[in-house]
């Protein structure tokens, strides 16, 4: 009878271990399922969509092409910043300081990615056959671009940045300096009138 007791409770500890097992699994799942994008929205996909289902006014050829070039850009800004996140989080998931669900929605992201590439390629040849081939390689090249002048006007704000604040701590230097040559003159007019 003892052992009869002794089965049950070792079939209901596997039975009560597998139900808990499955409960964290399924709420792993559903938190892989409803992680946040990579990235946030796709502004510029968002708007090229409008712009194409637009009825009244049709949107001009080159309207698309501008919005379909911002879109580009926008991607080969993501794929790069992928490319500069994946070395770090494969480093970060193989030291185990981050879970593999992360890794998981990065490597779906990149799918993501992916198919949004293939699907600009797709509208660009739409355009203008063979375009699809060199409008990456054009967004690439106006991204640079911009980063550059993005870049140029920071380091004239900072270089103005500096002045004033160099203006700030010359100020009151100039004060006090002006105050004790004040000073200094009238000494020196007292001695004389005396």
């Amino acid at each position: 009878m003892g052992s009869v007791w002794l089965a049950i409770i070792y079939i209901g500890g596997w039975i009560l271990s597998m139900r808990v097992f499955g409960y964290f699994w399924k709420n792993r799942k559903l938190a892989i399922n409803d992680a946040e994008p990579w990235f946030g929205e796709h502004v510029s996909r968002d708007q090229y969509i409008a712009l194409l289902q637009q009825a009244e006014p049709e949107a001009t050829d080159t309207q698309l092409t501008a919005a379909l070039l911002r879109r580009a850009m926008e991607d080969v800004i993501r794929v790069l910043s992928m490319r500069e996140d994946k070395q770090v989080l494969a480093n970060l998931v193989k030291q185990g300081t981050v879970g593999d669900d992360i890794w998981t929605q990065f490597t779906l992201s990149e799918k993501e990615l992916e198919a949004e590439i293939m699907a600009v390629i797709e509208e660009a040849n739409t355009f203008k056959e063979g375009w699809g081939q060199t409008i990456l390689q054009t967004a690439s090249e106006m991204t640079k671009q911009l980063q550059k002048e993005l870049a140029a006007r920071k380091e004239v704000e900072a270089r103005k940045q500096a002045l004033r604040d160099q203006e700030k701590t010359l100020k009151p230097k100039k004060e006090a300096g002006e105050n004790s040559t004040e000073a200094t003159a009238e000494a020196v007019s007292e001695k004389v009138a005396a």
